[in-house]
């Protein structure tokens, strides 16, 4: 990668978003707190949906949302 191509905003990059795997790692004692019912309807629909992201050729981001389709 040049210096120049960045200076000139020539250079592309893709980006994702995955939810961990791997549980997470502390000294303390996780406490479990309720989830709020917002909060359940946002996660069944991040779960059901797929998301992606482009940038067209005006520099304007587009994203898809598409139904996975069980």
């Amino acid at each position: 990668m040049k210096n120049e191509e960045i200076k000139k905003g020539g250079v592309e990059m893709n980006a994702c978003a995955m939810k961990p795997k791997l549980p997470y790692v502390t000294k303390n004692t996780l406490t479990r707190t309720p989830a709020s019912e917002e909060n359940k309807k946002i996660t069944e629909f991040i779960n059901s949906h797929n998301f992606s992201f482009d940038i067209d050729s005006t520099g304007k981001l587009t994203s898809i949302v598409t139904n996975k389709g069980k």
